[in-house]
């Protein structure tokens, strides 16, 4: 296929870039900036080996017709478009990559689009059931914003968009999100993932030095660009899919990182707390993709690698 990468110089977006030049595909990568400076490492490392089955080129999610000449003559999109940042913009701009990504795919004649959301879309008001899945267990926007949590807003919004669009296109366009919560591991761009900040921060005794009683689930970036490529090449995919390997309570998490990094001594729970238990994931859709995923202890010690690598601990 031919696909369009909107935001392939993110970090989702890149080890997407790379893992569908892997697998054949031609790509077409957009960024806002497009000048060499900025995007030679994306030609270099996320389209290495590809020559003139990868182009780059300038567009952004608010303008709809820089999204169209992204998109055009492509049989495909995988949509990385976003920020990690949780502030109100947060919110127009996921609404603009649904709404003007969604709209560009059905004038050029894409057949799917795939994007990238997350778990925060998937967070029932009344309360956690045992096991989450992606088809019943939705997050209340308007509650979510008197809470503060604006990214998570943008994100069910943008499931909700992407799922309507795709729906009342009268199978004229797939619609996909994949739905993870913190992606971490190697990186390719000269700065590094937020995920990598906050864990070289952790190691150096800046932040958790006591443990949150709470849980996170985490996934390896690879793996998370393989199930957006695999549920763009498989044409019975559609709707959301979890992007997750499990979640652990930070007290694991903490100990893992400790057994990686040998430097490193992990706080623990204060005496008498009960851990809570892990949010549990039905992943019967995610696995239906047919992508295998790393565990824990591969996931920190690959974003150990690339901390060490990059001197941050």
């Amino acid at each position: 296929m031919k696909v369009a990468v909107i935001g392939c110089g993110g970090y989702v977006g890149s080890y997407v870039t790379r893992a569908l030049v892997a697998r054949g595909h031609d790509v077409r990568g957009s960024v806002r900036d497009a000048s060499p400076e900025r995007t030679g490492w994306i030609v270099e490392k996320a389209a290495a080996g590809a020559g003139d089955r990868f182009q780059l080129i300038e567009a952004d999610v608010f303008d709809q017709a820089s999204i169209v000449r992204a998109m055009s003559g492509c049989d495909g999109t995988i949509v990385c478009a976003g920020s990690p940042k949780i502030e109100p913009e947060t919110i127009p701009l996921m609404a603009a990559v649904a709404g003007n990504c969604c709209d560009a795919a059905l004038e050029t004649g894409v057949r799917a689009a795939v994007f990238t959301s997350s778990t925060g879309s998937t967070n029932p008001p009344e309360g956690e059931p045992e096991f989450k899945n992606e088809v019943d267990h939705w997050s209340d926007d308007e509650l979510q914003m008197q809470t503060g949590k604006y990214a998570a807003v943008g994100k069910t919004r943008l499931d909700r968009t992407v799922l309507q669009k795709a729906e009342s296109s009268a199978g004229a366009l797939r619609g996909v999100t994949i739905n993870p919560s913190t992606v971490t591991g190697p990186c390719m761009s000269p700065e590094p993932a937020t995920s990598l900040r906050s864990y070289a921060a952790i190691i150096r005794g800046e932040r958790m030095t006591t443990v949150p009683n709470s849980s996170m689930s985490l996934i390896d970036v690879r793996d998370l660009a393989a199930l957006h490529v695999a549920a763009l090449e498989q044409e019975s995919a559609s709707g959301r899919y979890f992007g997750v390997r499990q979640s652990w309570h930070w007290q694991e998490i903490l100990d893992e990182l400790g057994r990686q990094v040998p430097e490193y001594t992990p706080p623990r729970l204060e005496p008498g707390v009960v851990p809570v238990r892990a949010t549990g994931f039905d992943l019967t859709r995610q696995a239906s993709l047919g992508v295998a995923v790393r565990g824990l202890p591969e996931i920190l010690a690959a974003a150990v690698a690339e901390l060490r690598a990059r001197g941050m601990v």
